[in-house]
């Protein structure tokens, strides 16, 4: 039975939000199927980087803050945060973090007599989601801090004459 193109998008092109069909076709690719399946995965994507700009975008700020201060109690921790999640390739990140996200205990951990559940981060995408969250923030938090040091030492004195504070 062969199926036309405008089919197949209507089957399996939001399958990656729950509508359409579960499974994939098994034999018979046509072209149109796989454009619409690959187009359907990438909406995943769009998703993950979303969340993690938008989740990212808070760390990172706080990164860069850190790292531009002056106690190494707060500079270093945020140093190497960057530095790990920057020198490190991206796959390593998503293997390492799964594999520890497995480790967890299914039943939850128990803190100050409340139970967090673990069970749905042994999901694939709880793991990638959470990495390119930190992996986003580790780049945005250079470019952050790379704009703070930008800022004209004049500038600086100019809003300290006007009453201005640092974290204003």
């Amino acid at each position: 039975m062969s199926t036309t193109c405008w089919e197949t998008v209507q089957a399996y092109a939001l399958r990656s939000i729950g509508i359409g069909e579960n499974l994939l076709p098994k034999t018979d690719f046509t072209l149109c199927q796989q454009f619409t399946l690959i187009g359907s995965g990438m909406l995943w994507n769009i998703y993950f980087g979303v969340l993690a700009l938008a989740f990212g975008f808070f760390l990172a700020n706080a990164l860069a803050l850190a790292k531009a201060s002056r106690s190494p109690w707060t500079r270093k921790p945020a140093e190497w945060f960057i530095f790990i999640f920057r020198g490190s390739p991206l796959f390593i990140q998503f293997f390492l973090a799964y594999e520890m996200l497995v480790l967890l205990p299914r039943a939850g951990i128990e803190i100050f007599g409340l139970t967090l559940q673990t069970s749905w981060t042994t999901r694939a995408w709880a793991g990638a989601l959470f990495v390119l969250f930190l992996n986003t923030s580790a780049y945005a938090a250079e470019i952050f801090y790379g704009a703070l040091r930008s800022i004209p030492k004049g500038d600086l004195e100019a809003a300290e004459a006007y009453g201005i504070t640092g974290w204003q």
